[in-house]
C-alpha cells in the first residue's frame, strides 16, 4: 500500500507492506529513494514482519522543502517519532542505508524508547566517519564535490554523462538516477551535504544534544566488502558509540547492498530481528 502523511511541513510518501507482523522502518540514503528497499518490502512480510519504507524530503514522492536545512539531521530525527506514531509503528526495527543511516544513528541515540533495534547498512556512526574522512581525504573527496550544486551536476553530466556512468557503474539503478538528475528537481543530488556540513555534525556530537549520548538499542552494522565509498574501519569503530548489544557483519557486495545482494541482506535482517528479545 502506498500513501502519504504530513509531518510538520513535509508530506512524506511511504510504502507499507501491511500485515500484523512487527514493523520494520526502512530509511534510504543518497542518491536513492524508498525503491532501494523494494526487495525487502517484498520479502519481509513472508518472514512475519511489516515493512514500511519512506521517501525523505526532496526524494521520490515526498514534498520538496523550501529550506535546504529541512534535511539537517536534527530536523529529520525530530520527524521520525512522529512518523512512527502517525503510521502506528510500535517500536519498529530501524533499518537504514547511507545518509539514512547517518540520521538513524542520531535518532537511535536520542529516542531509544521509539525503536526495538537498529541496523546500519554501509555507513557507520558520524564520529567514526568524520575520523575516516580526516585519514582518507582522497577517498571522501566526493563529499566536497557534492556540496557544490552547480559544479557537481555539471561535472557528472558533462561528456554525455560519462563521468556519472563511470562513477555509478556498480549501482543497479544508475540509469534511473541519471534520469532524475537530468530532468526536473535535482535538489536530492547535493542537499545532504549542504544541509549537514561536517562542522555542524561535529559540534552536535561534542557540544550539543548528542554529547555523551550512545546508542542503547541492539545495533547491527552491515558493510559490503567491495564498497568503493566507505572503509570497513568506519563501521568497525562505530562499536564505540553503542552501549547496547553490538554486532558487525560483512557481506559480499558493494555500497548498494539492498539491491546488489538482496537475499543475503534479507536473511541477515530476519535472523537479526528475530534474535531481539
Amino acid at each position: 500500500m502506498e500513501g502519504k502523511i504530513t509531518i510538520r511541513d513535509i508530506e512524506y510518501a511511504y510504502t507499507d507492506s501491511g500485515g500484523d507482523g512487527h514493523p520494520v522502518l526502512l530509511l534510504h540514503g543518497w542518491p536513492d529513494d524508498q525503491t532501494i528497499w523494494r526487495n525487502q518490502i517484498a520479502a519481509l512480510p513472508a518472514s512475519g514482519f511489516r515493512a514500511v519504507a519512506l521517501d525523505w524530503p526532496a526524494h521520490g514522492g515526498s514534498s520538496v522543502p523550501t529550506r535546504v536545512q529541512r534535511l539537517a539531521a536534527p530536523e529529520l530525527c525530530c520527524d521520525l517519532p512522529m512518523i512512527c506514531e502517525a503510521l502506528r509503528l510500535d517500536r519498529p526495527h530501524l533499518v537504514a542505508h547511507d545518509y539514512g543511516a547517518t540520521i538513524a544513528w542520531e535518532a537511535a541515540a536520542l529516542y531509544p524508547e521509539c525503536f526495538r533495534s537498529f541496523a546500519a547498512v554501509s555507513v557507520g556512526h558520524s564520529m567514526a566517519l568524520l575520523r575516516d574522512i580526516v585519514f582518507h581525504p582522497l577517498r571522501y573527496s566526493w563529499l566536497v564535490l557534492h556540496g557544490m550544486p552547480r559544479v557537481s551536476r555539471a561535472w557528472y553530466l558533462s561528456r554525455d554523462a560519462r563521468r556519472f556512468r563511470r562513477a555509478f557503474a556498480d549501482h543497479p539503478d544508475a540509469e534511473r538516477i541519471l534520469q532524475k538528475l537530468t530532468n526536473g528537481n535535482y535538489l536530492f543530488w547535493t542537499v545532504w551535504e549542504r544541509a549537514n556540513p561536517a562542522p555542524a555534525v561535529l559540534a552536535r556530537h561534542l557540544f550539543g544534544k548528542l554529547r555523551n549520548r550512545q546508542v542503547q538499542v541492539p545495533t547491527l552494522g552491515v558493510y559490503g566488502e567491495n564498497d568503493p565509498y566507505m572503509t570497513p574501519a568506519q563501521m568497525i569503530r562505530s562499536r564505540r558509540y553503542v552501549v547496547g548489544e553490538w554486532r558487525h557483519e560483512t557481506l559480499k557486495g558493494g555500497h548498494w547492498l539492498p539491491l546488489e545482494t538482496p537475499q543475503a541482506v534479507n536473511d541477515l535482517l530476519v535472523e537479526w530481528m528475530r534474535s531481539i528479545k
